[in-house]
């Protein structure tokens, strides 16, 4: 009887742990903005690409509930005294593994973390800070 009772517990903590599990994949998804790229808020002037300087004025990440997401970043190109915007957009499939997302992309999965209402993630040795905004 007692074996049993430790069976059917271990089975209903499973359960919660399971549904808990489920009801957060769901909190993953949504709109969330760039807020920080090296921990620096925006806009973030970036370090030089030849005789360029890339300065990141803001991005938007939308995880979907059918796996896909869609990564933007907005910056400024200066190069002497000319100036323009311009951006990027990503766009695959993820994948939710427990506190971490793999996104695929054509290079390579990339990870990223979730840190609450944040997601963090670091793009060739940059990171930056995607937060949901505030309801």
């Amino acid at each position: 009887m007692t074996h049993r009772i430790r069976v059917l517990g271990g089975a209903c903590a499973l359960l919660l742990l399971v549904s808990a599990g489920c009801r957060s994949a769901s909190r993953v998804t949504g709109s969330y903005d760039l807020r920080a790229v090296k921990q620096q808020p925006l806009p973030f002037k970036g370090g030089p690409v030849g005789a360029t300087w890339i300065e990141v004025t803001g991005g938007t990440l939308a995880l979907h509930p059918d796996g896909t997401y869609e990564r933007r970043l907005l910056f400024n190109s200066h190069t002497g005294d000319v100036s323009h915007a311009d951006s990027t957009v990503q766009s695959g499939k993820y994948d939710r593994r427990m506190s971490k997302i793999v996104m695929h992309t054509p290079g390579g999965d990339q990870t990223a973390d979730i840190v609450g209402p944040a997601v963090v993630m670091t793009i060739r040795g940059w990171r930056y800070l995607f937060r949901k905004p505030a309801p």
